[in-house]
């Protein structure tokens, strides 16, 4: 009896643990290749193609209490994922449209450090909803903008959230450290 009891505690955690796994979606970007993104637990997961073949991802937290945006492109020269300097500079061009309407006015580089590839962002404050007690519907009080990069691709993101040190948050934010990666491509049979 002892035995039956001690299995059936083991069995309701491990259903407890893989309930609050990741779920692994993958998606086709360009050139057939496949990239897989571990969406945590209780976000909901959406994708797009538009007439150009760009794909975009859509990840939304729960209560779409915030939401990160990623647009996957092609990268043939490499040259996002070498140098943190290109980075930078793309995302002057990218983001500069942030800057004017945020508290910060200037861009505050952090590196991603994923574990495949390079990455860098920035976090923008709306400068005009700081300080209302109650903020428009579809309206976040930061964007955390920036891009990551491996070779022979990259993804442009915007996670756009109300904070910046939710649970939430940071699990989108590990999300791109930890998943977001190309997967190999499978040999021909």
């Amino acid at each position: 009896m002892k035995s039956a009891l001690k299995f059936f505690a083991l069995l309701c955690l491990g259903g407890m643990s893989l309930a609050a796994a990741p779920k692994e979606e993958v998606v086709t970007i360009f050139e057939h290749r496949k990239i897989a993104i571990a969406v945590p637990d209780g976000f909901a997961f959406a994708h797009t193609e538009d007439s150009a073949g760009t794909i975009t991802v859509k990840v939304t937290g729960p209560r779409d209490a915030l939401d990160i945006q990623l647009v996957f492109m092609p990268d043939p020269e490499n040259g996002l994922v070498t140098s943190a300097r290109t980075r930078k500079e793309f995302m002057v061009q990218a983001f500069q449209e942030f800057v004017a309407s945020s508290v910060e006015q200037a861009m505050q580089f952090e590196e991603l450090e994923p574990h495949v590839g390079a990455g860098t962002f920035c976090v923008f404050t709306d400068a005009a909803l700081v300080g209302k007690p109650q903020l428009p519907p579809n309206d976040f009080l930061h964007v955390t903008a920036g891009l990551k990069a491996w070779r022979g691709g990259y993804t442009v993101f915007k996670l756009f959230s109300n904070d910046t040190i939710s649970a939430e948050y940071l699990a989108l934010l590990r999300m791109l450290r930890e998943s977001v990666r190309e997967l190999p491509v499978s040999p021909l049979r």
